[in-house]
């Protein structure tokens, strides 16, 4: 806790949680002076489950077990997921007080907290050095519905057992018509690799023109095949290089890479 990774080195999905963050701190502090403590609830609640559970949780699980113990990636998402579990845990402990102190007691802290009890310390304010512009946060919000577009469509794949497992799958994009196209270019500082995160899948294409056989969705079609590959059997991964590396014939160049440092 005392070596969190600096804004300008968060990775920016992190910044996004951390950003969504602060507006449940915000919501939260104007309930509290509002007396609407049923307000606060709910607010985590939406929280929990829309942002975290079903959104950033799932995306970062394969940074978490995947990458490097102490590499930047991985610190930058662990150094998000502390900042909501203090932030959350000092907003709740007024209404679950025995609850929250029993995760007060359990969890890293800072060297300035008071260990003794969670309510002996300050709620957080906003942490404005990690927040996203609006821009940032709206091409963001087209990344999340997008990712339910795409779910949707992998569901139906696997519904027709085309794959399994959603990493097993290559999907294909095709940008519907002049919205769509806008879609995309807001979408343009992510690369296919880190699209391929997002969705949770191995591999993502970007092509043009109408759409090929799949599920409609508004404004862009995806299409859902068999990703090309050998399944990498640490992040399950399927990858055209496993193998690639001799010394490790099961793995992905990113896992063996990892597994090097380990070794070493």
């Amino acid at each position: 806790p005392d070596q969190l990774v600096a804004p300008e080195d968060m990775e920016e999905l992190d910044r996004w949680a951390v950003t969504r963050l602060n507006a449940l701190i915000e919501k939260c502090f104007q309930a509290y002076d509002d007396y609407e403590f049923n307000a606060v609830t709910h607010a985590v609640n939406e929280f929990c489950v829309l942002d975290m559970s079903n959104f950033y949780l799932d995306i970062i699980k394969d940074r978490l077990y995947c990458e490097e113990t102490d590499g930047l990636k991985r610190r930058s998402a662990q150094t998000a997921l502390f900042l909501i579990l203090d932030t959350m845990t000092k907003i709740m402990a007024p209404i679950l007080c025995f609850t929250c102190d029993e995760i007060w007691q359990a969890m890293p802290h800072r060297s300035g907290d008071d260990v003794r009890n969670v309510v002996l310390n300050e709620m957080n304010q906003p942490f404005t050095d990690y927040a996203l512009d609006e821009a940032a946060m709206e091409k963001w919000s087209t990344v999340e519905k997008l990712r339910d577009d795409v779910n949707a469509v992998l569901e139906a794949a696997r519904a027709e057992k085309k794959i399994g497992k959603a990493l097993e799958a290559h999907v294909v994009l095709y940008p519907q018509g002049d919205e769509g196209k806008r879609a995309m270019e807001k979408l343009s500082a992510f690369t296919t690799d880190q699209l391929a995160d997002l969705f949770i899948v191995s591999d993502v294409e970007i092509a043009q023109g109408a759409g090929a056989a799949g599920v409609k969705v508004p404004v862009i079609q995806a299409a859902v095949s068999e990703a090309k590959g050998e399944k990498c059997e640490r992040c399950w991964k399927h990858h055209i290089k496993v193998g690639a590396d001799k010394g490790h014939p099961t793995l992905c160049p990113r896992c063996a890479k990892v597994i090097r440092t380990i070794e070493l």
